[in-house]
């Protein structure tokens, strides 16, 4: 059966949700910008699955960026991951995705329970649920992981405080989040942040790390893809322009691995990464998110 209404599985709230294709569709509609009938019909939600050759063969092309510091960051959850004891070992993918993610090391850690969300039922999502209403109990996960969702949301905000409501004491965020990248995903791509907003949204978690995670190389890429493709709209020239640009200028995304580490590059950078511990008070002030900038003009 495709569709099936069932239960809430709090026995008191009166409410039901559905299961399509044996996912359970947890979608508050007076809050998302989809409903239930977005996923009965299997509208595309974000993003859709490769269906034609042509598809596939522009998910095998060079990627227009690189995140840099992602092997890094995924050893650092691995560890803190670790360390908890073994029933503490419980991770939320908040936007897994077409199903690329390999989250590395982290899933390697015995014991490690991840459940995989997304609002979308192309991907390899266990659970459809909006960030910003995430169905789950007051701490219940010891980590999350968020990558590239919340520039697809209205309220960053209110996603990122339900990240915090469903960790544990103690618990760890990781997140990445755009900062100079074009429009992609069309109508649902909606926000953008420099590293200090980033900060700024994550200001209830103690900051463990952060930084750039894809660096002015990438951007440069995708500046000039996007660049040839403001010419046209035709389709097929779209996907000759991506696949031109990608094989010729891809290899520059490596220079990122250098650029990553020099403060200046900070001001143009694709985007940033944050790592944070749960904490019940703010971690940082308005006043001394003046000082948290570290670009190239940041006061010596």
């Amino acid at each position: 059966m495709a569709s099936l209404q069932v239960k809430c599985c709090a026995a008191d709230c009166g409410r039901t949700f559905r299961l399509v294709d044996g996912i359970p569709i947890l979608i508050n509609p007076e809050r998302s910008i989809f409903s239930e009938t977005d996923f009965e019909s299997r509208a595309v939600t974000t993003f859709k699955a490769a269906g034609t050759l042509a598809e596939h063969i522009g998910r095998m092309l060079p990627s227009p960026s690189r995140d840099v510091g992602r092997k890094k960051n995924y050893r650092r959850l691995a560890a803190e991951l670790q360390a908890n004891e073994p029933r503490r070992r419980r991770v939320l993918i908040v936007g897994s995705g077409d199903g690329t993610a390999s989250y590395l090391d982290v899933a390697e850690v015995e014991g490690a329970t991840i459940l995989e969300t997304d609002v979308s039922l192309a991907g390899t999502a266990h659970i459809v649920c909006d960030a910003s209403d995430l169905p789950f109990e007051d701490g219940s996960f010891d980590m999350v992981i968020c990558q590239a969702v919340l520039e697809h949301v209205l309220e960053p905000q209110r996603c990122v405080d339900e990240m915090h409501r469903v960790l544990h004491a103690g618990g760890v965020v990781y997140a990445t989040t755009p900062f100079m990248q074009q429009v992609h995903m069309g109508e649902f791509d909606f926000m953008r942040f420099t590293r200090s907003g980033h900060r700024w949204l994550f200001r209830r978690f103690v900051e463990l790390d952060s930084g750039v995670a894809t660096g002015p190389a990438s951007v440069l890429v995708w500046s000039v893809e996007y660049f040839l493709l403001s010419w046209t709209s035709r389709l097929w020239l779209r996907r000759c322009i991506k696949a031109a640009t990608r094989i010729a200028l891809g290899w520059l995304t490596v220079l990122d691995l250098a650029l990553a580490n020099q403060l200046p590059a900070h001001d143009a950078s694709g985007g940033f990464y944050f790592v944070g511990r749960r904490c019940e008070a703010d971690a940082i002030t308005a006043r001394e998110m003046v000082g948290y900038y570290v670009g190239a003009d940041a006061k010596k």
